[in-house]
């Protein structure tokens, strides 16, 4: 435990590690308050994938259902219906198509984020696929056009509380959620402060959320139709990975 101090504000940090997790709460990056989660993902042990339940589930229902070590929200939905707005690939089953072309895909203990067709089938190509954006970071690069990616909502260019999910060099991932309002380019600095060199930004505001080894770090305010989630094998459930309420 450390005392971190900046401009008169004094800010008490947090951190832990279990394994190949650790999580940081309530650091200072770039005048930003900030809790993230880094995860070594090259372990039997682990697994990253999403979950999706139609219809929406409370986020501590999520975590009580699955029992993640690290669960962040997901990709944007229909806030009537909660129908998510990107593509989700599942156990190798292409469950929802979308329309967003930045998506984190995982492939056994290898995670990376990069730009899909909005059009293919990924059934049987991909183990796991989150869709959302817009992307933040390419090979350490900020790399933030939103409306080149289809992004039309204004509320998305205005300062926010921001969800993120990155990579390293090294093959961590890091999962984010900036609390004090930032703009999508400051959200990208914030990750590449991190060690991130590429990151795609997910849903945020209400919906951010974050979950890890016990400790709810960020709770939201509306149900979620997805999260990503880092699973220990051990604890893996045969509920499956999808449902509806």
């Amino acid at each position: 435990m450390r005392i971190v101090t900046c401009l008169a504000t004094v800010m008490l940090t947090l951190t832990a590690v279990w394994g190949q997790v650790n999580y940081t709460y309530g650091a200072k990056i770039l005048g930003s308050k900030v809790h993230y989660v880094v995860v070594n993902p090259i372990s039997d042990n682990l697994r990253i994938t999403p979950a999706y339940v139609s219809g929406g589930l409370k986020f501590e229902s999520f975590i009580a259902l699955y029992r993640p070590l690290v669960a962040i929200n997901g990709t944007f939905f229909n806030p009537r219906t909660r129908h998510p707005v990107g593509d989700i690939v599942i156990e190798r089953t292409h469950l929802n198509r979308g329309k967003l072309r930045t998506a984190l895909v995982v492939e056994g203990p290898f995670v990376f984020i990069t730009t899909i067709p909005t059009s293919m089938n990924f059934t049987g190509k991909v183990e796991g696929l989150l869709a959302c954006g817009p992307r933040l970071l390419t090979d350490g690069r900020i790399t933030v056009y939103p409306k080149a990616e289809g992004f039309r909502d204004k509320r998305l260019f205005r300062p926010a509380r921001r969800s993120a999910v990155g990579t390293t060099k090294y093959g961590k991932i890091v999962f984010a959620v900036i609390v004090t309002p930032v703009t999508l380019t400051k959200a990208a600095k914030i990750m590449r402060s991190l060690g991130c060199v590429d990151a795609m930004n997910l849903d945020g505001g209400g919906s951010s959320a974050l979950y890890c080894s016990g400790k709810f770090f960020v709770k939201p305010n509306r149900k979620l139709s997805t999260v990503l989630m880092v699973l220990s094998t051990k604890n893996l459930q045969t509920v499956g990975l999808t449902g509806s309420q």
